[in-house]
């Protein structure tokens, strides 16, 4: 269930000849004073100054830059990624011990020792996948009424992603395999997938979420990993799946009625005509196959005046089409939103063996 992490090294030593590339300062073009901070003393007693060091590796980051004129190292790494090829598969509690020792191991091999289990957890993130029965575009209108927003920012989960946040926590619920599939990784052979994430994205956040008092590494640890499934479910259930499926439907009936409100300020007293017009050109064209089956059983008729009448029918049914568009995504699916929200409920509800 553990996904990304970020670690605050708290004893941390560098080898001469470490991995390490260090920018050297940066430069006040106006006076060309070159700011530069002691980033560490390596094994051999050499001063190394800089703006900030970094090592990169393929599953694994180290930043070494000053805070507030103290300097700090930063590792960050896919938990998953450390055991697996990708992180689409959740590492199993008998993999813990082994996520951070092949980072300690890592860095070591790069000229960085540290003791892993004493570093401070500055950032935990924990995910969960649910294997949905429907296509993940089908749950949008449910996750709009549960108040979750659809990402602006698109460039790392894809375009079907939401987002839940604050200035310290993130719910986010994204298409993991539009999302593999955006990076290049293969996905033959893996079901529908929605991936509930839950972020934590400072050290206080992880303290009061978690109730711990060292944050560290091993604390983590014993923190149990079955405690650690149970609160990220319970934080879910909390924030995301508060309902009961009857308040789902009033739910549903509350955007329906904001829905009729918005065609009350616009059409006035012929509000309720229009919007039973409009819904009804919606899924004439919907149920159908689209604008153009419609058109085309047009032509075949026998009518006056036909080119003008398909004319204005064809505009008439896009401009249904685009009204009602433009208050909701709706579903291909014949479930009810309760049922979805029972299916995902339930899911999100199962712990993983």
């Amino acid at each position: 269930m553990l996904d990304t992490m970020k670690l605050t090294l708290q004893e941390w030593k560098v080898s001469s000849g470490a991995t390490l590339q260090v920018n050297t300062g940066n430069m006040d073009f106006q006076t060309g004073e070159l700011k530069q901070t002691l980033l560490f003393t390596d094994t051999t007693g050499r001063e190394v100054n800089g703006a900030y060091a970094h090592y990169v590796g393929e599953c694994l980051n180290l930043t070494i830059k000053p805070i507030a004129g103290v300097a700090r190292a930063f590792v960050s790494f896919s938990a998953p990624k450390r055991v697996g090829d990708n992180n689409y598969s959740p590492i199993r509690e008998d993999q813990f011990d082994q996520v951070f020792e092949s980072v300690e191991n890592e860095l070591h091999l790069n000229g960085v020792d540290t003791d892993i289990k004493r570093a401070k957890l500055s950032r935990v993130d924990t995910f969960k996948n649910i294997l949905t029965d429907e296509e993940t575009l089908t749950y949008s209108r449910l996750f709009s009424l549960l108040e979750a927003n659809r990402a602006k920012d698109r460039s790392t989960h894809g375009a079907t992603t939401w987002l839940m946040r604050n200035n310290s926590t993130d719910y986010v619920i994204y298409d993991k395999l539009e999302e593999m599939r955006a990076s290049g990784s293969d996905t033959t052979g893996l079901e529908k997938t929605l991936r509930f994430e839950h972020r934590c994205k400072d050290t206080e956040k992880v303290k009061r979420f978690y109730k711990m008092s060292a944050t560290t590494v091993e604390e983590l640890k014993r923190y149990g990993w079955s405690a650690l499934q149970d609160r990220t479910i319970r934080a879910w259930r909390e924030n995301f799946f508060k309902y009961e499926i009857d308040q789902i439907e009033l739910l549903a009936e509350s955007a329906i009625r904001r829905e009729l409100e918005l065609f009350q300020v616009k059409f006035g007293r012929s509000f309720f005509s229009k919007y039973l017009k409009a819904y009804g050109a919606y899924f004439l064209a919907s149920s159908s196959g689209g604008v153009e089956v419609v058109k085309k059983a047009l032509e075949n008729l026998n009518i006056e005046d036909k080119r003008k009448k398909i004319y204005r029918a064809e505009r008439e049914l896009k401009q249904a089409l685009l009204l009602v568009e433009s208050l909701k995504l709706d579903s291909n699916s014949p479930k009810t939103l309760g049922e979805l929200y029972a299916e995902l409920k339930y899911k999100m509800e199962q712990v993983e063996a």
